[in-house]
């Protein structure tokens, strides 16, 4: 007789399997009832919001049927501007420390190169990451540059035209270009004739991951794509419309677009000059303005001392209380704007000597840019390495009258209990 696998005789075997058959089939039938119920109340559900998606829809368009046509054109102005919420939350977007980060991160990499052949391809990614990030450029269009495009004394990049844009003149901030302009200056770094800039798209993807990772930016936010929208994004949130934004980054107009919201391409221009070569990280009387992140922070008993650095390299020291400290609560690595005032600045002829001690915290060698004067006062603006200004007022009453020129190497300085911190 043949054995059943230790059920004893085949009858038994054979229940045992029918039984075990039909709780699988209830089992099943089972399971198909409780998902055709969900199923059932899951259309009941779509039904319901589609039924109020389109009551919505229906309602606006009653309202919309009541409107004057000044109402409409008002609406109309507003819904092409991009000051929504959603998009000037930049949800996933780069804050302005982060983007501060890496150009720091960036220029301190080249500066600490030893050699020329080492120092140039750094300084090329520092050229590509500046002019993708206020210049908004694409990435192809960075590598078409040549000298002959860039007027940085005038703080403008001429773009050749291609077959996804038409040729434009692209502003600057006049401290960026300042800072290109020194760095260009160098004939040993890049030549005078030819794509300077030019070099494998991968290689920048990989370097900026590189600068990401060094910098604690999440993986993938770091890309020539997310520093061009940022720029449209910061320039949309200082309040310039959608046509003016589309001119400047070189995008073609949206169909329709034309005949909904018309832009005089010059006068976009001049509104661009004005507004990006003039732009501040904040609004305030005080003529200096220095944006960086804390460095170091020392407690003196009542007083704390805050340095920060800025984008440029140099640093800025500050003396504030405790419990301003404690108002703004401020930490290593946080962004904050450091504002002098213009007669709070002292300046001198000549640069310091390198065994004389500095007569004050905050002490920086530059060259007279412009001198204006009257009965009063004489206003004097001096660029400083790093490209920024320092701006100085100077009393005609003093004992210590001043015969600066353009071109003049002076020294200014300032007391750290004049820089006054703010954050953003």
């Amino acid at each position: 007789m043949a054995k059943t696998g230790g059920t004893g005789h085949p009858k038994e075997a054979y229940s045992l399997a029918l039984c075990r058959h039909k709780h699988v089939l209830i089992f099943a039938k089972t399971v198909t009832v409780v998902l055709l119920q969900n199923f059932s109340v899951y259309r009941e559900k779509t039904r319901y919001k589609t039924m109020q998606k389109n009551g919505h829809r229906e309602h606006m368009a009653a309202l919309l049927r009541t409107l004057s046509s000044s109402d409409r054109a008002w609406l109309r102005q507003r819904l092409m501007r991009h000051d929504s919420k959603a998009l000037l939350q930049n949800a996933g977007g780069l804050s302005r420390s982060e983007l501060l980060a890496a150009e720091s991160w960036l220029w301190e990499h080249a500066e600490k190169a030893a050699r020329p052949r080492e120092k140039q391809p750094r300084l090329r990614m520092w050229l590509i990451f500046m002019l993708l990030r206020y210049a908004g450029l694409r990435l192809v269009e960075v590598f078409s540059v040549r000298r002959a495009h860039l007027d940085l004394r005038e703080g403008i990049v001429r773009v050749p035209g291609t077959d996804e844009a038409q040729p434009r003149e692209v502003p600057l901030p006049l401290t960026v270009s300042r800072r290109l302009l020194r760095v260009l200056e160098d004939p040993a770094l890049f030549p005078a004739e030819g794509e300077f800039l030019r070099c494998d798209s991968s290689y920048v993807r990989r370097y900026l991951y590189q600068c990401a990772a060094a910098c604690g930016i999440p993986a993938g936010l770091l890309s020539a794509r997310a520093l061009r929208r940022n720029r449209a994004l910061e320039m949309s949130r200082q309040g310039l419309p959608l046509p003016v934004i589309d001119i400047f980054l070189g995008r073609n107009e949206a169909p329709g677009q034309a005949g909904i919201v018309r832009c005089d391409r010059k006068e976009a221009q001049r509104l661009l000059r004005e507004q990006l070569q003039k732009e501040r990280p904040m609004k305030t009387s005080a003529r200096n303005i220095f944006q960086g992140r804390i460095v170091r922070l020392r407690g003196s008993g009542l007083l704390v001392e805050v340095t920060l650095r800025t984008a440029g390299n140099l640093p800025v020291v500050a003396l504030i209380t405790d419990e301003s400290f404690k108002a703004l609560a401020l930490e290593e690595g946080k962004l904050v704007n450091a504002s002098v005032k213009a007669p709070w600045v002292l300046i001198q002829e000549g640069e310091l000597a390198s065994n004389t001690s500095p007569p004050a915290e905050n002490c920086f060698s530059g060259v007279v840019e412009r001198v204006r004067e009257d009965e009063l006062a004489a206003e004097i603006l001096v660029a400083l390495p790093d490209g920024s200004q320092v701006c100085v007022l100077h009393g005609k009453n003093r004992e210590e009258p001043l015969n600066l020129s353009p071109g003049q190497k002076v020294t200014v300085f300032f007391k750290a209990f004049s820089v006054i911190l703010n954050l953003e």
